[in-house]
């Protein structure tokens, strides 16, 4: 086995040293050449028009991708903020057809409570319950309601109590076909029976040697249930048959039940 001596390994080591210390010197002796000639100016000139576009290339597309960034971002924040209007749009228009809801109400309100020719009679307010298959409006146990009493809108009888529930009672309607009937007559005194044929109210039951004439007002003549001279309509057209013994008329209601903020049940 070889073992390398103290004095071998010291001699390695200088020359390696040495050997350093002449590529440093080469190095430094070349630079200093260079810049005598003025190779290292052309060469940092060659860089920069090769490096300088190639930045600037490089500076343009981030500047486009921070814009891009940012322009995204404000879409975003206007997305949202349009997101946030409407949904303050949806909420105001809520109110106010809430509002608008209330205003309508007072406003029958005060007609029903202003009407010159309202009885001294016992009346129950309230509100139409659209909701149900059937005409209904809500009541409360306190109230006397019974089957058969009138069921005004802004003092035109449109119908009477049929049935009655918990907390509501449902309405048959004059125009309703099979409504019960009524006991009305004209403003100059003939008599008659009001029904309804599924579309339309009818003034029915006139004797033919009876005069009746279009826009002829048709009040009510007093029934159970049913108070004498309550408002139903006027007449708007007549049908008459060669053959036919009796009268019939047909009567334009100017109310609606469905379109009503507020009904009145006459006790």
């Amino acid at each position: 086995m070889n073992l390398i001596s103290p004095i071998t390994f010291i001699s390695k080591k200088s020359r390696i040293k040495t050997m350093e210390a002449g590529l440093i010197a080469v190095f430094v002796f070349l630079v200093f050449i260079f810049q005598l000639s003025g190779i290292s100016s052309t060469a940092l000139s060659i860089g920069n028009v090769i490096c300088i576009p190639f930045i600037r290339l490089n500076v343009a597309v981030v500047s486009k991708i921070h814009n891009f960034h940012e322009i995204l971002h404000q879409q975003q924040q206007l997305i949202r903020r349009v997101q946030d209007l409407e949904i303050r749009l949806s909420q105001s228009q809520a109110r106010l057809g809430e509002i608008d809801q209330l205003s309508k109400e007072n406003e029958e309100l005060r007609q029903l409570l202003n009407s010159s020719d309202r009885s001294l009679r016992k009346v129950v307010i309230t509100k139409p319950i659209l909701s149900f298959a059937q005409p209904t409006v809500g009541i409360s146990a306190e109230e006397e309601i019974q089957i058969g009493l009138a069921v005004l809108v802004k003092d035109t009888l449109i119908g009477q109590i049929k049935e009655i529930k918990q907390g509501a009672a449902s309405i048959e309607l004059l125009w309703q076909g099979g409504s019960s009937p009524v006991l009305a007559t004209t403003e100059s005194g003939t008599q008659g029976v009001v029904i309804g044929d599924g579309k339309r109210v009818i003034f029915t039951e006139v004797p033919i040697t009876e005069k009746l004439e279009i826009g002829q007002r048709i009040t009510t003549t007093g029934q159970r249930g049913i108070e004498r001279g309550l408002y139903i309509g006027e007449i708007r057209a007549l049908q008459t048959g060669a053959s036919s013994a009796v009268q019939t008329a047909i009567i334009e209601q100017h109310v609606s039940f469905y379109e009503a903020q507020l009904v009145e049940i006459r006790l």
